[in-house]
């Protein structure tokens, strides 16, 4: 069983604690409290220097409840006791997951409807998609008009990334023609005035 200490006045915590099942003692010095498995204290600095086992729990701002939940809380920890400790008792996960998925989605959506103007044709799309998609129940005709709606814009933009593939392609050609006149220039400049002296 494990030895709880309670720091002489707080016979209310130590009432509570044997309500529990628990054996709490009363302590007047702090050299008696070595031997306890969690010691229950008015301020935690005045135990520096002592050296012992223990666990301390500082009483200061905390409720009856709140100082035993955290005694039952360290005497888990320290294995003195069969459970869980309360933080280790919450959900696997499951709740993060969905609110994470549900939150992609719903950024997602947003984002889309949210397009900037250059996306105008996307954002009547996804719209009439969604409206169509709440009013009607046929599914392999929507599935039809998505893929030639999709069909069409991913040509649309191939079209017009081959278009500015080109326009860069002439400038980058042109400003090379530029700069070889320029050289050919120098030089036949640079060749006429060393034959001059």
């Amino acid at each position: 069983m494990p030895r709880i200490a309670v720091e002489h006045p707080f016979t209310d915590i130590q009432k509570a604690l044997q309500k529990k099942g628990y054996q709490a003692d009363m302590v007047n010095q702090k050299t008696d409290a070595i031997r306890y498995d969690v010691i229950v204290v008015r301020n935690s600095d005045s135990y520096d220097y002592l050296s012992f086992e223990g666990s301390l729990v500082e009483v200061s701002g905390s409720s009856v409840k709140e100082i035993v939940a955290e005694v039952e809380e360290r005497l888990q920890r320290a294995g003195k006791i069969s459970g869980q400790p309360n933080a280790a008792k919450g959900k696997s996960g499951g709740g993060f997951f969905a609110g994470l998925l549900s939150g992609a989605a719903i950024g997602s959506t947003l984002a889309l409807l949210m397009a900037p103007k250059s996306g105008k044709e996307l954002q009547v799309t996804v719209k009439d998609k969604l409206a169509s998609s709440n009013s009607s129940s046929d599914g392999s005709g929507k599935i039809a008009q998505v893929k030639e709606k999709a069909t069409e814009l991913a040509s649309q933009a191939k079209e017009k990334a081959a278009d500015a593939t080109n326009q860069v392609k002439e400038k980058v050609s042109s400003s090379k023609e530029g700069d070889n006149s320029k050289t050919t220039t120098s030089s036949v400049n640079s060749t006429d005035s060393s034959m001059l002296n």
